[in-house]
């Protein structure tokens, strides 16, 4: 079986992060998957124009990101298997609105000023979960937690910031259905995201992730996803009056609710029995309160161990 696009943390506001990982293949009665795993390396470019906000869309200028991610899979035993992944996000901003501390009232000078046009590249947050197999057949269910925890201390306030430089807790389950006698498989994550709170605003959020795909062959398969972030937040400008210089519009982006939905299609493709290699593309057809993601491209090589 070919690798498939897995649950995955995105927005486009932070510098979108698409996580690729392989479910958990069936077992037969001679494998077993303890001290096997996979890592994959994965690249992403992003386009942004504008910021739908509560009274339309906002011209505030262009974003373009480009992220490589590296995430690390290993089975401890047969069911059991931790996580580890890290992003390097380089973004540039380019508008008439940027974000300078220098602005504030009063003045912050404690964040660089990062939305100056030139690109800007740094760690984003480390990701540390563990997945485990509960059920294992033609339907796979794979209960999931995850740690984000930022890797250093980064910018936040900016166009061009690579995150949101907050701790969150991810919990949910993969549902992966490959019936026995179709080419056809199926898959559902469903993520609840607690997110540390800034000046009391709570942003806990759903990630929902679906996929529909067709094996055309034992190497070749193809897919179509969507993906969906809804939750809680504040709304730009209805919760910010001007004169926009105090802590909480220096805070803004760690409030805002960052709600969309993304559709798109991939095509897998497992090279050899080590190395798969994964591209898909996407748009946003649904945004609240975040940045207007135009289109991603993504390209992940995976290899099998």
């Amino acid at each position: 079986m070919l690798a498939l696009a897995r649950q995955f943390h995105l927005s486009v506001t932070i510098g979108t992060l698409l996580l690729v990982a392989l479910p958990a293949a069936p077992l037969s009665a001679e494998e077993s998957r303890k001290g096997h795993g996979h890592f994959t390396t994965e690249y992403q470019y992003i386009s942004v124009d504008g910021y739908e906000a509560s009274t339309g869309e906002f011209d505030i200028g262009t974003t373009d990101t480009h992220t490589l991610y590296f995430e690390l899979d290993y089975y401890l035993t047969d069911r059991l298997s931790v996580v580890v992944g890290l992003p390097l996000i380089r973004k540039r901003y380019q508008g008439t609105f940027p974000h300078d501390v220098a602005g504030l009232d009063p003045p912050n000078n404690t964040a660089p000023f990062i939305d100056d046009g030139d690109y800007h590249t740094d760690w984003q947050d480390f990701h540390l979960g563990a997945r485990y197999v509960a059920l294992d057949g033609p339907l796979t269910i794979e209960p999931f937690i995850s740690l984000g925890i930022p890797s250093n201390d980064y910018p936040f306030y900016a166009h061009a910031a690579v995150g949101q430089n907050l701790n969150k807790l991810d919990v949910g389950a993969d549902f992966t259905y490959v019936p026995p006698i179709s080419d056809a498989f199926f898959r559902l994550g469903i993520g609840y995201v607690f997110v540390e709170e800034t000046l009391g605003t709570n942003i806990d959020h759903w990630r929902i992730y679906g996929d529909a795909g067709y094996f055309f062959g034992p190497r070749l398969s193809g897919r179509v996803f969507f993906m969906l972030k809804k939750g809680h937040g504040l709304k730009f400008p209805d919760d910010f009056p001007p004169p926009l210089t105090d802590e909480h519009w220096y805070q803004h982006d760690r409030q805002l609710k960052h709600n969309y939905m993304n559709v798109g299609i991939g095509i897998d493709w497992a090279v050899n029995d080590k190395y798969s290699l994964s591209t898909s593309v996407m748009t946003m057809t649904w945004a609240e309160q975040v940045h207007i993601m135009d289109y991603a491209a993504i390209v992940s090589l995976t290899r099998s161990f």
